[in-house]
């Protein structure tokens, strides 16, 4: 399956994860006659990034650092692609020069280290030719009083039995509003003429074992509250926002309410967003410098 990101450096190249969780000096900290990391704090610390495809979250050091990665491509012992959060100068001139394919963001909680991936920069896009795909809907509801819908997920469904979540299921009708339609009333009893659609967003994407999950936020009004719950949930709670932080929920539940408070303009409709997962980048490649 693919994952859209944002061009960063055209080109295609396939390689496994050189993983690392921190930030990364070119300078300093990859050696360009080596390939080998020196970075106590990172995973890759000790290791070479000959011919994989280095992600990280970001660069940080001296605007020389573009040339380190250009050197090692050079003596055959640097990276053949790179990932990266959020791209900045450092890294946009590196891929430049170098001349290896780079897109930014991408949720760095996708990769696992050691896997093998597909950079496909002029697309913007990451292939993962080990995982398969799921795309399924989060409505998110909120009552007149402020308070948001948590349900408990019972021992009968698939995945993240015991955590409080949205009402989600997997996209089956011909679009996710529908798709939320359709969850809301079964999972909860709620009729449709009680909801009021406020928007949907950008889909985030979440990774669990084999499957990628495309989940597709929808921001819902309720006006009833009379909440009766099927057996795909053991319990359900209207709670403050702020107490979604404190339960433990299914993966990026903070991430999918935090993004459908971020409501967009009257002139850029939802459906015109990017759609790159978390990080929320522009459709534009950085300028090298």
């Amino acid at each position: 399956m693919k994952v859209r990101g944002r061009k960063v450096s055209g080109g295609t190249a396939t390689g496994l994860v050189a993983l690392s969780s921190t930030s990364l000096s070119f300078l300093g900290e990859i050696d360009p006659a080596t390939g080998r990391v020196d970075n106590p704090a990172s995973e890759l610390n000790g290791r070479a990034v000959t011919d994989r495809v280095l992600v990280f979250p970001q660069a940080r050091g001296s605007t020389v650092g573009p040339y380190v990665i250009y050197g090692a491509r050079k003596r055959g012992v640097g990276p053949v692609a790179m990932v990266v959060h959020e791209a900045d100068a450092i890294v946009a001139s590196a891929a430049v020069i170098a001349r290896i394919p780079c897109v930014d963001g991408v949720d760095m909680d996708l990769f696992r280290d050691g896997e093998s991936v597909v950079v496909l920069g002029d697309e913007g896009t990451i292939e993962f030719p080990q995982m398969k795909e799921a795309k399924v809907v989060t409505a998110m509801l909120q009552d007149e009083q402020g308070r948001v819908l948590l349900l408990k997920r019972s021992d009968t469904v698939g995945t993240f039995q015991g955590l409080w979540g949205g009402v989600s299921g997997y996209l089956e009708a011909p679009t996710a509003l529908e798709q939320a339609y359709l969850e809301v009333e079964e999972e909860t009893g709620l009729p449709r003429e009680s909801l009021t659609m406020a928007w949907e967003g950008r889909p985030i994407y979440t990774r669990h074992e084999s499957t990628i999950f495309q989940v597709h936020p929808i921001y819902l009004h309720a006006s009833r509250t009379d909440v009766r719950l099927n057996s795909e949930n053991s319990d359900f709670s209207w709670v403050p926002p702020s107490e979604i932080e404190g339960r433990p929920t299914v993966p990026k539940l903070r991430e999918v309410w935090k993004h459908l408070q971020e409501r967009p303009s009257p002139t850029e409709p939802s459906a015109t967003r990017s759609e790159v997962g978390a990080a929320g980048t522009p459709s534009s490649p950085p300028s090298p410098s």
